[in-house]
Formats: structure tokens, C-alpha cells, sequence
């Protein structure tokens, strides 16, 4: 896969910066803290890789919605990869709890490592065949997915492209996981309608769908495993928003590195202008360039140690802090996909208020 080559949703920003900060106030409610979302990223992160040909011609009625920890869509996806069912057009995997998650990426891996869609459309149904024979062994043993997968990557790639596909698998499962809690779609099998409007609806507070919003439009990286019911309810006290503009000295710099690297939902909060906006974004691609969750906390990591490094000094604001922008970033082919992937994720995360219902109302 070349980096150039990654879908036009995920290789630019569709919007100014000024046209994010308007949506930090969102005026497409259409009933009490109902949002209608943007039809062209959710149409932009599903994957038309199952399409004859292995790329989609035109919109289809619906984003189809499965899981691969699902034993309906384990029967539908078979059914698919077998030729007995027609290929859904578009689709998305959700992976909102650790273990869809786990057999999940290798798949996405695999496939934003192809350049050619029938190869890739061909390889995919390969591998739905394979997964689909025994997918309980799968999930219960990811590493054995992870390395059956591995096995079937055609070769030809180079380190940098193979790096890109990885970070974009990551990212745009992390995106996909956040519309499909936006839109209440995390249950499957499911599937997105896309000829009425797409809305998010209202949530409580505390609800298991709030705290699944919480938790998918943090910082994925510094997330812990969603593993059980216990661990969902961990959510909302391990939540924070953090404020960019909020000075902090070396101790409180010291206690936010202790919180978010020990298992933390990171969401950025406050009221931004442009600029602000930019700064945030340039920060957080660098990290969206990174190939993998671990490398993202690390990098998080050293950051933390050179502002509380930085902090001994006198107070400093995370957007202080931010410094300037790698070079291999600016000159990855990738960037302007990062950005407007950060971009993308900020738009959501300013909808959270708005479609929280607070007690007593």
C-alpha cells in the first residue's frame, strides 16, 4: 500500500480549522440533544473492500456492522467468504471490547497492506474463511490469529508502507468504533442506514452508552483493555477533560503522567480558537503516525518526562508544552491523513456535552 493511496476522507481535512471550531457548538440538532452527524466520514471510514471488484462504485443503502466475536456475524461473514451470500458493498468491525479488538487489527493490517483491490478483496474472503472455520480458537487465542495472518501478507512491501498500513488500520478502527457509539450501533450484527439522516442520539449520564462514548472518543492509546463489565464501569472514574490552556507545575505534571499512563480516557475539553485547534492537531498526528498503541505511549511517555522536565522552571499549559513538530512527521506522505484524522476525532469529541442529559432534566 502506497501512503498516498489511503482514502481522500482519511488523506486531508474536508474542513478549515474555523469550520471545527463552529462545530465545537453543534447547530444540527434536530430533537433534544439529537445530533445529525456528517454523512462522508462515516461513509469514508467503512471499508468497501468486500465490493465486486473489490472497491465500491456508488453509495450503497446501508454500512453493514459486524463483529468477529459475534456468532450471527460469524454465520453471516462465513456465509460471505463461502460465496453462499452476497458481500455487503461497505462494512464495519467494531471493536470496542479487547477481544474483538485483538483478532480485529491484524485483519485491517492485513488489508490496508494491499494496493490492489481484487487482491485484496480476494486475500480478505481468504482469511474470513480461514477465521470463520474456528473462531472461537481465534479469540480465545489471538497471538494464533495474529500470526496466521502474518503468514498470508503478499511481500513486496516496503517498511515505511507496511508502517503506514498499521497505523491506519489502528486509526481508522479507532474512528470506526466511535461512530458506531455516536450512532448507538455498537450491538451486532447491525448496519448504518444511509438514506435518512444519521443521528446520534441523546444519552444519559452514567449509562453504559455514555460511558461507551466517554471511553471511544478518549486517547485510544492510553485506554486500558475493555475486558468485562467490571472494566466498564471503571470508565467514567478514570475519565478526564483535560483543558490545553490549564498551567500545571511539575507535581500536577507528575500526577497527570501517573493517571494517564496507568490505564486513563483522555478527552480534550475547553473552548479553543483556531490556532489552538491547529496546535492540538499537529501534536496528536505525530502520534497517529505511529504504528502501534505501544509506541504511541511511549512517545506520550517521553513527552511527559520533558514537560516535567520543562515544569521545574514555572507552570506550564499542555498546549506550552506541545513543542515543535518532528520533521519525519511533517515530511511523512501520511500527515495531512493524520491530521485529518485528529481532526475528524475532535469534531465528534465536541459533541459529547452536547448529547449528555443531565439529571433532572
Amino acid at each position: 500500500m502506497k501512503a498516498l493511496e489511503i482514502p481522500s476522507i482519511r488523506r486531508k481535512a474536508r474542513r478549515l480549522v474555523s469550520a471545527l471550531c463552529l462545530s465545537m457548538a453543534p447547530v444540527g440538532l434536530v430533537a433534544q440533544n439529537a445530533i445529525v452527524l456528517d454523512p462522508a466520514p462515516i461513509v469514508g471510514y467503512s471499508l468497501d473492500w468486500l465490493a465486486p471488484g473489490g472497491q465500491a462504485t456508488s453509495v450503497p443503502s446501508q454500512i453493514a456492522v459486524y463483529s468477529l466475536g459475534c456468532s450471527k456475524c460469524i454465520e453471516e461473514l462465513a456465509a460471505v467468504s463461502q460465496g453462499f451470500a452476497p458481500a455487503p458493498v461497505r462494512f464495519i468491525l467494531t471493536t470496542f471490547q479487547n477481544k474483538d479488538r485483538d483478532v480485529t487489527l491484524p485483519l485491517m493490517q492485513f488489508g490496508f497492506a494491499h494496493s490492489d483491490p481484487k487482491n485484496r478483496r480476494s486475500d480478505l474472503l481468504d482469511m474470513l474463511r480461514i477465521y470463520t472455520e474456528d473462531p472461537d480458537h481465534y479469540l480465545n487465542n489471538p497471538s494464533e490469529w495474529e500470526t496466521v495472518v502474518a503468514s498470508h501478507w503478499r511481500g513486496g512491501i516496503s517498511d515505511d508502507d507496511r508502517k503506514v498500513a498499521e497505523a491506519f488500520a489502528l486509526n481508522v478502527m479507532d474512528m470506526q468504533t466511535r461512530i458506531l457509539a455516536l450512532m448507538d450501533k455498537l450491538g451486532t450484527p447491525n448496519a448504518i442506514p444511509l438514506g435518512q439522516p444519521a443521528l446520534a442520539p441523546a444519552t444519559e449520564r452514567n449509562s453504559d452508552r455514555y460511558k461507551a462514548l466517554v471511553a471511544s472518543l478518549s486517547l485510544a492509546w492510553l485506554r486500558p483493555p475493555l475486558d468485562d463489565a467490571e472494566a466498564a464501569n471503571e470508565i467514567i472514574k478514570r475519565a478526564r477533560s483535560i483543558n490545553p490552556l490549564r498551567s500545571l507545575d511539575a507535581e500536577g505534571w507528575k500526577e497527570l503522567k501517573e493517571w494517564a499512563l496507568n490505564g486513563a480516557y483522555w478527552i480534550w475539553g475547553g473552548r479553543l480558537n483556531p490556532t489552538e485547534l491547529t496546535n492540538i492537531i499537529d501534536w496528536q498526528a505525530q502520534y497517529h503516525l505511529l504504528p502501534d498503541d505501544e509506541s504511541r505511549k511511549e512517545r506520550q511517555r517521553q513527552w511527559f518526562d520533558k514537560t516535567i522536565e520543562r515544569a521545574e522552571i514555572g507552570p506550564l499549559s499542555p498546549l506550552e508544552a506541545f513543542g515543535f513538530t518532528d520533521i519525519d512527521a511533517l515530511a511523512s506522505p501520511a500527515w495531512s491523513a493524520a491530521q485529518a484524522d485528529v481532526q475528524q476525532q475532535l469534531v465528534y469529541g465536541s459533541y459529547l456535552g452536547s448529547l449528555t442529559i443531565k439529571d433532572g432534566e
